[in-house]
């Protein structure tokens, strides 16, 4: 049943938890990509968490939410999943950009990561962190210590390319200004973006997305998650608290300057990661709307049964039949019924996979 239903193997007949977490990411993309544009990023953000917390329950886990935003009340921090017996810590993010939705500008995207309970790294309570973050190629080539310059340099030189030809990516933040002047001080280009913290970590250890490192400051959640992903991928990421006031650096206490390694965000030898774009970007094409489908497209990660550093990747376009959730379709369809103008309907319910793309030797 699980297979009809979007076209991938299911976690009972596979023992992958990660092709069950794909199908909540989906579930909130294609809930929060019919606002698109449409001027309320709290519906976006709701109306994402709703249909992830509803796919997450017919997902054979019993999970608890480890990982969550601040604003997110669908399916907050402490909240359980009962839906199974397997047990395991979730970090969702219905939607990471629900602004960008909102205004219909591009690069959100819907993440759900899992592990084993209480593989989670742990950070202090503080409102940023600093993070570094680069591919797989560039493992052991960056120190949070040296400056921007010699880091990009030793990234160019583990990718043998010249720091012109590195692209950096960057949160548009007040406080990171000084920050991009470095970096294009250094030769290497830059590309800006609104947000995207999770991201931008993921496409700077993604071959192929133009993407060769991101830096800057973020939220803590979004480290911790992001770090498990680009663990998949074998890259590498480096943190360290950036804490703004002397509140958040007596909480920070020792840690403070203490540099976090990714052994340390995700310590994890068992992770599932699953991400769907929402609007389109560099790192995934938005959800698409056709002539009475929706096609959608995620990453599938899993570190299961492998090393970390030589991690399986999975991509894949599904699509949907629109009349399953779109309630003006169903009415269009109901009256073509009663007046006689029916179409051949034979084609819909049918998901497919069109698309694997295997990456079995990232960090060699």
């Amino acid at each position: 049943m699980e297979q009809q239903r979007s076209g991938i193997p299911s976690f009972a007949a596979h023992g992958e938890l990660s092709f069950e977490m794909v199908h909540a990411t989906e579930a909130a993309s294609l809930a929060c990509a019919a606002m698109l544009g449409k001027g309320d990023p709290n519906g976006v953000s709701e109306a994402a968490g709703e249909a992830m917390r509803r796919a997450l329950e017919q997902a054979g886990i019993h999970g608890t939410v480890v990982l969550s935003p601040r604003h997110q009340t669908a399916i907050p921090e402490g909240a359980v999943i009962a839906g199974g017996d397997r047990k395991v810590d979730l970090g969702v993010y219905p939607v990471e950009g629900a602004s960008q939705v909102a205004r219909g500008h591009i690069n959100a995207v819907s993440l759900v990561v899992a592990t084993e309970p209480g593989a989670f790294g742990r950070l202090p309570a503080v409102s940023l962190v600093e993070r570094f973050v680069a591919g797989p190629a560039a493992r052991g080539a960056i120190d949070l210590d040296d400056s921007i310059a010699d880091n990009l340099r030793r990234i160019a030189f583990a990718n043998d390319v010249r720091v012109q030809d590195l692209t950096v990516a960057i949160l548009e933040r007040p406080r990171h200004q000084e920050l991009i002047a470095q970096v294009a001080a250094a030769g290497a280009r830059i590309r800006t973006l609104e947000e995207g913290d999770f991201a931008s970590a993921v496409m700077a250890a993604l071959p192929g997305t133009g993407i060769d490192a991101a830096i800057g400051t973020g939220d803590p959640h979004a480290t911790l998650m992001a770090a498990c992903a680009v663990a998949c991928l074998g890259g590498e990421y480096l943190a360290r608290l950036a804490p703004r006031n002397d509140e958040e650096r007596r909480l920070a206490g020792d840690a403070g300057s203490h540099v976090y390694t990714l052994a340390e965000l995700a310590p994890s030898a068992d992770l599932a990661v699953a991400i769907t774009g929402v609007s389109g970007g560099p790192l995934l094409p938005g959800v698409s709307f056709g002539s009475g489908f929706v096609e959608t497209t995620s990453l599938v990660m899993s570190s299961r049964h492998k090393t970390i550093s030589r991690p399986w990747l999975r991509v894949s376009n599904r699509r949907y039949p629109v009349s399953n959730w779109t309630p003006s379709l169903r009415r269009r369809r109901a009256a073509a019924r009663k007046y006689g103008r029916t179409r051949p309907l034979h084609r819909l319910g049918v998901a497919s996979v069109q698309a694997y793309v295997w990456l079995s030797a990232l960090a060699r």
